[in-house]
């Protein structure tokens, strides 16, 4: 069964729609540097990769992913691609109305990237005081029910529970192992293995109060002052583990779209 749109004929889409396969999924990511271990794409990978884990469990049809967001304070280092952030909420209002406009009746808009998860929870909100479809707007950690599974993942795997960094570490090495991107796998494996050894776990390790402040708030809104503030290194990560985590939160929301029918 065929679920990227991109890879659907005109007739073969309405054929879908005609058959009640009426919820689209769209991704959005990011290009922000992620310490010098990671690469630019990584919320971006992670994004593709669940997106992907809930359109085979749900029959949803996956539209193509937004792949740049409202960056903020990662603006200063190499390689970041910042957008206002009222052109990234126009910019998937107007995908996400396309959607709506072709039949499609529930939508789930995946954001992996954490500067921009308001930016994606207010467009929900506006479509869905707009047209009352129902728009489930999910940031990864906010997959509530999904928790109790993960934390037995990680545990499994050696990772500590609430470790972030190991995370998303581990689940981008997922969404480049699902799209067949051996040699980066090995490659960022190979830079996290040695930003370890150069900058340590907490790497360089220069946190003034005001920005554990900003953390506290989970919004990304000041000037990133060292390369290893935004994603520390870890020694220990799992291209499994990120493997099990996207599949497991790509089931429960699966659920919650059959759950939409209702609505």
């Amino acid at each position: 069964m065929e679920y990227k749109i991109t890879d659907m004929f005109p007739g073969e889409l309405d054929d879908c729609l005609n058959r009640g396969r009426d919820a689209a999924i769209i991704p959005v990511g990011s290009v922000e540097q992620h310490g010098p271990h990671l690469l630019l794409g990584c919320d971006s990978f992670i994004t593709q990769a669940l997106a992907e884990f809930t359109a085979e469990a749900s029959g949803a049809v996956l539209f193509p992913l937004i792949p740049f967001s409202w960056i903020g304070g990662l603006r200063v280092w190499s390689g970041t691609v910042d957008i206002r952030s009222r052109n990234e909420a126009q910019l998937l209002e107007e995908v996400a109305s396309a959607a709506i406009r072709m039949g499609f009746k529930r939508l789930l808009l995946i954001n992996c990237h954490g500067g921009g998860r308001e930016i994606v929870f207010s467009v929900a909100t506006r479509l869905f005081k707009k047209t009352g479809i129902p728009v489930l707007a999910i940031y990864p950690s906010r997959v509530y029910d999904a928790w109790p599974e993960l934390h037995q993942i990680w545990s499994r795997y050696g990772i500590k529970p609430g470790d972030w960094n190991a995370y998303e570490t581990s689940q981008m090495l997922a969404g480049l192992k699902k799209a067949g991107r051996d040699e980066l796998v090995r490659k960022v494996m190979e830079l996290t293995d040695a930003a370890v050894e150069e900058f340590g776990e907490e790497g360089a390790g220069f946190r003034p109060s005001s920005i554990k402040k900003v953390f506290e708030i989970s919004e990304v809104g000041h000037d990133y002052i060292e390369e290893t503030l935004h994603v520390a290194p870890r020694r220990v990560y799992s291209v499994e583990a990120g493997m099990e985590a996207l599949k497991a939160m790509g089931e429960k929301l699966a659920l919650a779209l059959e759950q939409m029918k209702a609505i």
